[in-house]
C-alpha cells in the first residue's frame, strides 16, 4: 500500500513537470499580442481588468487598442499558466499630429437632421436629444460605425459613462470620456454634450481621458467625427431617404356622396392628388402631411415618406410623383418604383405607372386604409423573379406534389420544420397557406395540430423558425393556439444578450424578436463583437468563419438596426465575396462545393444589404444563374450539380430568394396561381448534407469565445467543426479521457480495492 502511495506522487510530479505552457509575443498598442501552447487550452483575455475574452486551440492573436495590464490565463484540464504584460504606447515617430493619428478608434463624416432622437439612460430615464448636437453627432456615428455607447443620468443632464465596452473609472477614479468640438482651434466646452449645439463643417471629438489635463493627443482611444448637416430636401447619405421639410400639413374636408368619387389636389410631399371613394355619403377630412417612420422598408432606395389620415372608411386612389432627375441619376426605371404602406410591417401595394413629363414620372395606387407611406425602389430591373415565372411555378409544383393528407410537407412524411420553411416559401410566393389544402387540411391546420406535440422539445432556433412562420400566415406569436412563442424565445436570451447557446440561435433570435416588435439591441452588441477577424461568424463561439452563418448574420444586424453602410456589414460582405466558387455558386465553408442553401442564404445577405445578387458574379455567372441551375425537370433544387439532399427545405429557400424574400417574410396579399399537382415521379431521396450537424439540444461543456471587446480585436485558431443544418438534429458529445487521468483512476480502483481488503 506505501509504495502505491508513493508512486501516485511520483506520478503527479512527473505531470507538473509536464505543466502547460504559455507563451506570449508582443505588448504594443494595435498591434497582436500572439499567444502559443503547447497543447489546446481555454485561452482568456482579460485587459485592465475589464470583460474577459475567451478563445480555445494551439494560438490566438489579441489587439489591444488601449494601454495598460492584460492578463493572459490559459487553462488545460487542470493545468493553468498565467502571464501579465503591460501594453505600451508604439514608439513615438516625431509626428506633429501627436497621439491621435495612432489612438483614432472610429473616424468618419457623419450627415446631421434637424430634428431630435431619443436615447434611454442606465437606469430608465428617456431623453430627448437634438441632432445637431455633440452627443447627437456621437449617437449617428456609433450607427454608422457600428460601436455601442451609453449615457448615465446626472444632475447636468446626460452623461456618456462608454463607449464602445471602454468605461469611466476603468483606469482610475478620475478617468472617463469628454469630448471637444474643433480641437485644437476652439477652447474645451463647458456645457453637456446634450446643449452643444454643433455646425456643418465642425469637428467632433470624443476621447478618454485619465485626467481633466488629458487632450485628444494625449489620449488613447479617440472617435473623430466629422460633421455636416443633412439637407431637408435632399436625400441623406446614411438613410438613403429624401425627406421634404417646412411644409405644413395639407387638410381639407368635403362633402361626398356614396359610390360617387371626389378628386383632391394635393401637390405637397409628392402627392399630386387623392381620389377619394367613399363607402357611405357625408363629410369626409383628408390630412396629408411628412413622415419619417422609426421602421424603415426592405427597399432598394427610398424616395420619399408621406402620411395620409381621413377621419372616416372609404377607398381612395393615391397619385403621387417621383423626379425624373433622381430617377436617371440612379438608373432606376418606372417599373421599378412601388407605394408601400406602413400597418404593423411594410406592405408593396400594386403601382401603376401613368406618363411622365420633363420633372417628374407619375404613379397611382388604390388603398382602403391610410397610414404612412413610402415612395420606394423594390426592384431591380433583372431581379427578383416574379411569382408567374416558370421556375417558381415548376417549384411550387413540386411543393404541391410533397404535401401530405395532414396538410404538412416533406419528402417522404410531413415534418414540422420543413413545413415552416414551406409556408414562408408560399408567403414570399403570395399563395394563401389556408388555401394550400390537402384531404380538407390546410398547412396552418398541420401547424395548429403539430405545435403542441412539438413545443416542448424545440430549442432557439426551433422557437425562432417557428415565430417567424406564425408571423408570415399573419398570426399572433403571442398567442398562437393559446401558446406564447414569443415568452418561450425570450427565456433563452441571457444576461449578456446572447440568445441560446450559439452565435447560429442568437442569429435567428435576432430575426425572430425584432420582427415581433422586442428590443434586441443587446443581442445586437453580443452579436457584432462575435465577428471573427476575417469578417465572418461561425456557427458557435470560437468556431470558424463560414459563408451560410455570416449571410444570416448580416440579415440580425440590419433588420437589428444597424445600418447597411457601417463597418460590420461591410466586413461581412467582403468575407461573404470569397466564398463565392469558379461556377459562380457559393459553398458553405472550406473547399466545399457549391450548393443552393448557400446559395439561397447568400442571396438574402446580399439583398438585405441593399445589392443585386445577380451583380454577384464569378466568370460571368451570377449566384442567382448557379440557384437556377441547381433546379430539377421535376422542381425541385438539388443539394449540389450531382447531390440531392433535403430537397423540400432547400426548394423552399430557393423560391424565397429567388423572388427576392428573407425572413422575416410578411403577408402581403396574395395572387391566385394555377399550381397543378405534377404527375406523380419518386420523390428524390433525401441524402445527409456532407456537413456536421449543429447541436441545438446539447450544451457544450465550454463555451469558448473568439472574438474581442470592442477594445480589442482576437483573431483564433480554434478546435471546432464548422456546420449548418436547417432543422434540429441532436448530436452526443465526444468524451475523452487523456493517459494520466486513466493511470490515476486505475490507481484510484487499485486503493479502494486495498483499503477494502483490509
Amino acid at each position: 500500500m506505501r509504495r502505491l502511495l508513493i508512486f501516485l506522487v511520483f506520478l503527479i510530479a512527473i505531470q507538473q513537470a509536464n505543466a502547460l505552457t504559455l507563451n506570449v509575443q508582443g505588448n504594443v498598442v494595435n498591434k497582436p499580442v500572439t499567444v502559443t501552447t503547447d497543447k489546446p487550452a481555454l485561452i482568456i483575455f482579460r485587459m485592465n481588468n475589464g470583460t474577459p475574452i475567451y478563445a480555445y486551440g494551439t494560438s490566438a492573436k489579441f489587439i489591444p487598442h488601449i494601454t495598460g495590464k492584460l492578463l493572459i490565463e490559459a487553462v488545460a484540464g487542470e493545468e493553468k499558466a498565467v502571464k501579465i504584460v503591460e501594453i505600451h504606447q508604439p514608439p513615438s515617430s516625431g509626428s506633429s499630429s501627436g497621439g491621435i493619428s495612432s489612438n483614432i478608434y472610429w473616424q468618419g463624416t457623419v450627415y446631421l437632421p434637424d430634428g431630435t432622437f431619443t436615447k434611454k439612460a442606465t437606469n430608465g430615464k428617456v431623453y430627448t436629444i437634438r441632432w445637431r448636437t455633440a452627443l447627437g453627432a456621437l449617437e449617428k456615428a456609433s450607427e454608422i460605425g457600428g460601436f455601442s455607447y451609453t449615457i448615465k443620468e446626472t444632475q447636468w443632464g446626460p452623461f456618456v459613462s462608454c463607449i464602445a465596452g471602454k468605461c469611466e473609472g476603468s483606469e482610475g477614479s478620475t478617468s472617463g470620456w469628454m469630448y471637444w468640438v474643433n480641437y485644437p482651434n476652439e477652447p474645451l466646452p463647458g456645457v453637456s454634450a446634450d446643449k452643444y449645439e454643433v455646425h456643418d463643417g465642425d469637428v467632433v471629438y470624443w476621447f478618454f481621458s485619465k485626467s481633466m489635463s488629458d487632450t485628444p493627443d494625449t489620449s488613447d482611444m479617440v472617435i473623430k467625427i466629422y460633421v455636416h448637416y443633412a439637407s431637408s430636401s435632399s436625400t441623406s447619405s446614411e438613410s438613403g431617404v429624401s425627406t421634404v421639410g417646412g411644409k405644413k400639413t395639407f387638410e381639407k374636408t368635403l362633402t361626398v356622396k356614396a359610390g360617387k368619387s371626389e378628386e383632391i389636389d394635393v401637390n405637397r410631399y409628392n402627392v399630386v392628388k387623392i381620389i377619394i371613394k367613399p363607402k357611405k355619403s357625408g363629410s369626409y377630412t383628408v390630412k396629408v402631411g411628412s413622415a419619417e417612420p422609426k421602421v424603415k422598408p426592405r427597399a432598394i432606395a427610398t424616395y420619399a415618406f408621406f402620411n395620409v389620415t381621413v377621419d372616416k372608411p372609404c377607398f381612395a386612389t393615391i397619385e403621387f410623383e417621383v423626379s425624373r432627375s433622381w430617377m436617371e441619376d440612379h438608373g432606376f426605371k418606372p417599373n421599378q418604383i412601388s407605394l408601400l404602406k406602413f400597418e404593423k410591417y411594410w406592405i408593396e401595394l400594386p403601382t401603376k405607372f401613368l406618363k411622365n413629363d420633363s420633372e417628374y414620372y407619375y404613379f397611382e395606387s388604390n388603398v382602403s386604409s391610410f397610414s404612412t407611406f413610402a415612395i420606394a425602389v423594390t426592384r431591380w430591373s433583372n431581379f427578383p423573379l416574379n411569382v408567374t415565372d416558370k421556375p417558381i411555378i415548376k417549384a411550387l409544383q413540386y411543393l404541391k406534389f410533397v404535401q401530405h393528407s395532414d396538410g404538412g410537407f416533406g419528402e417522404n412524411e410531413s415534418n414540422f420544420a420543413k413545413t415552416c420553411w414551406v409556408i414562408m416559401a408560399l408567403v414570399s410566393a403570395k399563395q394563401n397557406p389556408y388555401k394550400w389544402v390537402k384531404d380538407g387540411n390546410s398547412s396552418v391546420d398541420y401547424l395548429k395540430h403539430e405545435i403542441r406535440k412539438e413545443i416542448d422539445k424545440m430549442g432557439t432556433a426551433d422557437l425562432a423558425r417557428t415565430i417567424l412562420t406564425v408571423i408570415a400566415v399573419g398570426k399572433d406569436p403571442r398567442n398562437f393556439t393559446g401558446i406564447d412563442l414569443v415568452s418561450k424565445l425570450k427565456e433563452k436570451v441571457k444576461p449578456n444578450g446572447q440568445i441560446g447557446d450559439y452565435i447560429y440561435t442568437t442569429i435567428w433570435g435576432i430575426i425572430a424578436l425584432k420582427a415581433c416588435g422586442v428590443d434586441v439591441s443587446k443581442s445586437v452588441e453580443w452579436l457584432k463583437i462575435h465577428q471573427n477577424a476575417d469578417g465572418g461568424f461561425g456557427w458557435t463561439v470560437g468556431a470558424k468563419s463560414d459563408y451560410d452563418d455570416t449571410a444570416a448574420a448580416i440579415v440580425a444586424l440590419i433588420e437589428g438596426g444597424v445600418p447597411r453602410n457601417s463597418t460590420v456589414i461591410k466586413r461581412a460582405l467582403d468575407y461573404l465575396k470569397t466564398g463565392q466558387n469558379e461556377d459562380g455558386g457559393f459553398r458553405y465553408f472550406g473547399n466545399s462545393a457549391s450548393n443552393s442553401a448557400s446559395d439561397s442564404w447568400v442571396i438574402w445577405g446580399i439583398l438585405a444589404s441593399g445589392q443585386n445578387p445577380t451583380e454577384w458574379k464569378k466568370n460571368n455567372v451570377s449566384v442567382v444563374d448557379h440557384l437556377l441551375s441547381l433546379q430539377a425537370e421535376e422542381g425541385y433544387f438539388k443539394y449540389t450539380k450531382y447531390q440531392v439532399s433535403n430537397p423540400c427545405y432547400m426548394t423552399a429557400c430557393a423560391i424565397m430568394a429567388l423572388l427576392g424574400k428573407y425572413p422575416p417574410v410578411y403577408p402581403s396579399g396574395y395572387v391566385n396561381l394555377t399550381i397543378s399537382t405534377p404527375t406523380p415521379k419518386p420523390t428524390p431521396t433525401a441524402v445527409p448534407t456532407p456537413t456536421k450537424p449543429k447541436p441545438t439540444a446539447v450544451t457544450p461543456t465550454a463555451t469558448p469565445t473568439a472574438t474581442a471587446t470592442p477594445n480589442a480585436t482576437l483573431s483564433v485558431t480554434p478546435v471546432a467543426a464548422p456546420t449548418k443544418t436547417p432543422t434540429k438534429v441532436t448530436t452526443k458529445p465526444t468524451f475523452r479521457i487523456d493517459g494520466f487521468t486513466a493511470i490515476i483512476g486505475v490507481i484510484g480502483i487499485a486503493i479502494a480495492l486495498a483499503v477494502r481488503r483490509t
